[in-house]
Parts: structure tokens; sequence; C-alpha cells
């Protein structure tokens, strides 16, 4: 509940007294809600070991097992957040990450007789100055 409570009071739209909220604070996106429960993932299940579990009462001990930011709750609020913005006219991110013009300039760039050469790969000192139009041709991984 606090990690719901920490996305929603940073993400959403809609004060907890049930009002929207002041006109000059905007709300954080729906990606920034994904990276700070993804934050809470990592944090409750790499750094105190609890992995990717689904927070749980266990019915044997009758504890909370798991990684709380993986419970039922948190993932039903994430998706009735995303319908919100939805709503709301928010693009997601992946929706305009890359369009068909940019596809096409990557292509040409790419067929170019220069950048289409297999070049050695030359290694380099940790710490060198690295020249981005050196980067490797038809053997860059």
């Amino acid at each position: 509940l606090y990690i719901v409570t920490h996305i929603y009071l940073s993400c959403d739209k809609i004060g907890l007294d049930g009002k929207p909220k002041a006109s000059g604070i905007d709300p954080e996106s729906y990606s920034h809600a994904q990276k700070m429960r993804a934050a809470a993932t990592y944090g409750f299940g790499r750094l105190n070991g609890l992995g990717s579990i689904p927070w749980q009462k266990s019915e044997v001990s009758g504890k909370m097992l798991g990684n709380p930011s993986v419970s039922e709750t948190v993932s039903r609020y994430m998706i009735t957040l995303r319908k919100a913005k939805v709503r709301a006219g928010e693009v997601s991110t992946s929706a305009r990450a890359i369009t068909p013009e940019i596809i096409a300039k990557l292509y040409h760039h790419n067929n170019q007789p220069a950048n289409a050469e297999i070049k050695p790969v030359k290694r380099r000192t940790r710490g060198a100055p690295v020249d981005p139009n050196q980067w490797g041709g038809g053997r860059a991984r």
C-alpha cells in the first residue's frame, strides 16, 4: 500500500482528498511511475533479498512473503493509472520512440558504402577517447 501511495502522490492528477490537484502541479508521466515501481522492485528484490515472488500471505506461517512491489494491489493500480493517463491523452514513450522516418534514415546510413564495409576490430585501452565515427562497421555487436 505504501508503494501505491508513493506512486500515486507523484503521478496521479487527483489528490488524496479526491479533488484534482492544483493547476500548477503537473503529475509525473506513466513512464515515471514505471521507473518508480522498477526501483522499488529492485530495492526489495535484490537489495533486501525478497526476490520476484509476488507479495502474499503464507498459508503455513501466516506471515507476508515475497516482493511487495510485485503485489496484486500495485499491479492493479499501475493498470488503472495507465488507463487514466491514456484517457487524459498522455502518449506512451514506446508509441513515439521511433518513426518510419527514423528507420529510413538508419537504413540509408547503415547502407552507405563507408558504413557497410567490414572493418577490423581495434582494441583500445580503457579510458582512451572514443570516436563516435569509428564504430566497427558490420562487426559491431
